[in-house]
């Protein structure tokens, strides 16, 4: 999967750092799409864009706010809930989140695997945090102790 790391100014603060990922190819994050693709939901937007806010300036990304094991073992992927909006995250401290995209989940099922547009987007977090922690063990990139990336080598191309 080819995409580059890109840092939210917008929601980025002294207490964390906010990123998304821009897919090739295209010229909004994946966290510009989710708002865009869910703009019927907005309220439940517009507490994600506070809560988002309030993380970046003021608590850091508390584990609380996430629920997690949302992917593989140990992989860090988490989603960020506000009624029965998702919007899947790679999670890795309180000052660090990489945040994809989701959408709405029905309270008639169980898991986001019943819902086909829900599952494909959390398994599009899945690649992503696999692509990002494998670069992380290489040390490619370096996650600094205030949530800030320092890159080493990314190479936009699929490994």
């Amino acid at each position: 999967m080819n995409f580059e790391i890109t840092e939210l100014s917008d929601f980025s603060g002294e207490m964390a750092h906010i990123y998304s990922v821009t897919l090739r190819g295209e010229e909004q994050t994946l966290l510009e799409q989710f708002f865009d693709d869910n703009a019927e939901y907005e309220a439940e937007l517009a507490t994600i864009v506070e809560k988002l806010m309030v993380m970046g300036n003021d608590t850091g990304c508390r584990y609380e706010f996430f629920k997690h094991h949302e992917g593989a073992l140990a992989d860090g992927v988490a989603a960020l809930r506000v009624g029965q909006i998702r919007l899947y995250c790679l999670y890795f401290d309180r000052t660090a989140v990489f945040f994809g995209s989701g959408g709405y989940k029905s309270p008639e099922i169980k898991a986001y695997q019943e819902d086909s547009a829900l599952n494909e987007k959390a398994t599009q977090m899945r690649e992503i945090a696999a692509r990002i922690n494998k670069a992380i063990i290489d040390k490619d990139i370096v996650i600094e102790q205030d949530g800030s990336i320092t890159i080493n080598y990314w190479d936009d191309e699929d490994d």
